[in-house]
This record gives C-alpha cells, structure tokens and sequence, in this order.
C-alpha cells in the first residue's frame, strides 16, 4: 500500500514564517544600528538563505540562516574571459585594502556587543547566534562576481552574482548563488502549479522519518540536496494530487540513476553530483531514493 494522501498533504505544509522573518529583521536592526561596526553598512545586505528562504522548511527546522553579504568589494572570477579582456579587467580594476577577515570581524564584534560573548559562537561556515528565543546562522559573506565578458563600459561588463565565503577551520572557499536558486525555485514552483515546493517538503518530511526508523544516517541526504534532486524532476511529473505526483517522481528517479549525472542544483550553475565538498555523491543518492520507494510500497508492513 501507498503512503495515504492524508499523510502526504500533512507533509506538505509549511513551518514556521513569522519566526524566521522576524529573527532577520532584529540581526538586521543590530547591524546597521548606530553601534554597528561595519565598514559602509549601506552597502550590506541582509536576507535569508536556505529553506526558509525558499518556503520550504517543515515543522522542526530549527536554525535560520541569515546572509549578511557586503557589496563595499566583490571577489571575482575571470577564467572564462579572453586575453583581451582580462586585460581590460585588470586595468580597470584596483585590489582593495579592505578583507574578507576584517568584514567578518566586524559583523562578529558587532553581533557580541550587542547580544553577549556567550551568545555568540564561531562556526566553520556561519556565527550562530542565540538571542534568547531563538538561534540564528549568520553568515558574512562578499559579493562574488564570474565574468563571462567585460569591456570599458559598465554595460558590457557581464557577470554571474553569487556570495563567497571563507570557512574558519580549513580557510576553504564557499561559493553559492542563492539569488539565482530561489529565482529557478520560484519559477519551478510556477510552473507546476505550486506542487514543486509543496513536494519538497513531502521528501523532506520522509527523510525525516528514515531517519528516526534508522533506515538512513542523518548525513545521507542533506535537505539542500534533497530539494536539488527534486529540482531535476521534469515538470510534467507533478500533477494534482500528491499520491500520484510522488509516485511519478519515484518511478522516474529509480528507473535509470545514470541520468543523475547530469543534474544540476536549483542555481542551475553548479553540478549537484560530483567530488567537491559542496556537492552530494551519486551513492547517497541511490541510497535516500531506494529508501523512499522501499517506504511508499511498505506503508502499511
């Protein structure tokens, strides 16, 4: 027997929204308050990232990811340009004094004077914040320009815009597009009527559920990847009803995992499968789908 659809609309629904909104604009007010540390704070911008973002976050997401990204300088990306006009770029150009190291020194001085040293902790990736009801995930970052063309005039300089970050245990840099990954979720989400994001939070919901029944490790399927993988699923997989719509993506994810090679995440920039740290393994994957099939055809042994 299937998986109800009671239980599928169940899992469909969104979690908190006004907490996470809340939260952001309250670090929001702390750093580009008078006693804010930052260097040009009008050049700041600060949303949300993740799931949240994306309104797909489920009842018992707990950490909300706030982006504090400063546009005072970018890094950049030139490798796809010519000669030419890596030419062009270098002498339009100037290597700026004011670091990565400094910029998040400055928002981590800034979120400790006004919260306290023992509400504020040092991450790999983000400063987790405790404000008392809640904890949040700062994350500093700068801008981080890919030219794929530039000229003389700021017209003909091309680029794709994403964050870049540095991580605090290995210095490792951290690239991510989530304006571009919210955008094509937005526009996915359209496109299938509203199911896209509803379904998102069904498999979220599932993994959830392997995990406590100890069928999958908790590190197996991150719900970011979770919410890539669906993000390859053609359109036309998602109908009206979700019995029918998580079946369809199940039959069409487990008859041939060979095709997962080519998939790219949400941001559509970036490969989802491959051996860098911040893509997912083709293993796991098989993994979390086999479970799910496993889960939908036993519902009820």
């Amino acid at each position: 027997m299937a998986i109800p659809n009671s239980q599928l609309e169940t899992w469909s629904n969104q979690g908190a929204t006004t907490t996470p909104k809340a939260l952001r604009e309250q670090i929001e007010r702390v750093l580009r308050g008078e006693n804010s540390l930052i260097t040009n704070k009008k050049s700041v911008s600060i949303y949300l990232q993740g799931s949240y973002r994306n309104s797909t976050n489920i009842y018992g997401n707990s950490d909300v990811d706030i982006v504090v990204e400063t546009g005072n300088v970018f890094f950049s990306d030139t490798s796809l340009l010519t000669n030419d006009k890596k030419q062009i770029y270098e002498s339009q150009t100037n290597s700026s004094q004011y670091k990565w190291a400094t910029y998040k020194k400055e928002v981590l001085d800034t979120l400790i004077n006004y919260f306290g040293k023992d509400n504020v902790e040092v991450g790999n990736k983000s400063i987790k914040v405790n404000t008392g009801s809640y904890e949040a995930d700062v994350v500093p970052c700068i801008e981080y320009r890919e030219y794929y063309d530039y000229g003389y005039s700021e017209d003909s300089r091309k680029y794709i815009a994403g964050m870049k970050f540095l991580t605090t245990k290995e210095n490792r840099e951290v690239i991510n597009f989530p304006k571009y990954h919210y955008f094509y979720g937005a526009e996915k989400n359209r496109e299938t009527h509203g199911m896209y994001k509803k379904t998102v939070r069904i498999f979220k919901n599932i993994k959830s559920k392997l995990v406590k029944a100890g069928k999958l490790e908790k590190g197996v399927a991150p719900s970011y990847f979770v919410e890539n993988l669906l993000y390859n699923v053609p359109n036309e997989r998602y109908g009206k009803e979700f019995n029918l719509t998580v079946m369809e993506i199940l039959l069409w994810l487990g008859d041939d995992f060979s095709k997962m090679s080519e998939f790219k995440c949400q941001n559509q920039i970036t490969s989802l499968f491959g051996e860098g740290t911040e893509q997912w393994n083709q293993e796991d994957a098989i993994k979390f789908i086999t479970e799910c099939i496993i889960l939908w055809n036993g519902w009820d042994k």
